[in-house]
């Protein structure tokens, strides 16, 4: 049997001495093949086929080990609750986070599927599963939603006196502060948050759903940043184009389930905005100051794409 080991640019990469340290560790077979998967922001992905199975290796380069012990305790809740999303698989010991001297590793089953295309049918299961998901109790210990206000406020103080204080993004994003900040203050509903749910982060088998993926921004927040954030990620075309009969399968579909108040509903528009913002910021920030990468370095202008989209058919 040959372990191929292909390259990808990722953050990280694995030489074959070191993933078979870290497959001695599980009861999974031998390997035979080991591939890098393109996408994902946070992480270095691949694909690891066994004797056994296939599986999706994830070094988690982002997540330090307080907040991977944090989405580990959320997976574990999830499961009682038989949510569906994929678990990780444990060790020998137990685990389900696996540590080296350079690496935390988490394995999952490699679940057959595809990233779908925003229809009616795939955003009413969407939102069947999102009103679900905020249906079911949070963990006390989890954060606030690690993408908005909480990191945000402090990027803003850094990049005070830097230049990337007169950066056109960043001039635009106070710009939509000032007009969201009092949304983000009233009163509305908290509970369990997906907090990243894009249509990547869905897998599905032809227009059927097979699972809701990667709970790493997990968080306790106002139920109405992933109603936002779901309509950004999800009801768009491949050209940023709002598909708006998507939008009302989702929020039809999710309001079955879990009836959005009054408030919610006029909050909606501010929310929506918030999310494509928080998005924005991540990315922004992750690829022009975190981690330069020329390639990526104007990403964040889909989410303003977006964003306006969403404006001009509102009103």
């Amino acid at each position: 049997m040959i372990l191929t080991l292909h390259h990808m640019a990722r953050y990280t990469n694995l030489s074959p001495e070191e993933l078979a340290d870290i497959v001695s560790h599980y009861v999974i077979g031998t390997p035979v093949k080991f591939e890098g998967i393109p996408g994902g922001f946070g992480n270095s992905n691949f694909k690891l086929t066994t004797t056994d199975n296939t599986y999706l290796l994830k070094i988690c380069d982002e997540k330090n080990l307080e907040e991977l012990q944090i989405q580990i305790a959320l997976l574990t809740h999830l499961h009682r609750h038989a949510y569906p999303t994929v678990y990780p698989i444990l060790q020998k010991n137990g685990d389900a986070l696996h540590l080296t001297s350079n690496y935390r590793v988490m394995l999952y089953p490699f679940l057959n599927g595809k990233t779908p295309q925003p229809s009616q049918r795939v955003l009413t299961q969407i939102g069947e599963a999102l009103a679900e998901l905020h249906r079911i109790s949070p963990l006390l210990e989890l954060p606030r939603f690690p993408m908005g206000m909480a990191q945000i406020t402090p990027f803003l103080k850094e990049v005070k006196n830097t230049q990337f204080a007169t950066h056109p993004f960043v001039i635009w994003l106070k710009s939509e502060l000032e007009w969201i900040r009092p949304e983000l203050e009233k009163p509305l509903r908290t509970g369990l948050l997906h907090g990243d749910l894009f249509l990547d982060n869905t897998l599905f088998d032809g227009d059927q759903m097979v699972a809701i993926l990667d709970f790493e921004e997990g968080c306790h927040d106002t139920l109405l940043i992933d109603v936002g954030m779901t309509i950004i990620g999800c009801c768009y075309t491949a050209q940023h184009q709002l598909d708006v009969a998507s939008v009302q399968s989702f929020l039809e579909a999710y309001n079955a389930l879990r009836p959005l108040t009054s408030e919610e509903w006029d909050s909606l528009d501010g929310f929506v905005h918030y999310a494509a913002l928080a998005i924005a910021f991540w990315r922004f920030r992750q690829y022009n100051i975190r981690h330069p990468d020329v390639h990526r370095a104007d990403i964040y202008q889909e989410m303003i794409v977006r964003s306006a989209d969403w404006h001009s058919i509102r009103l």
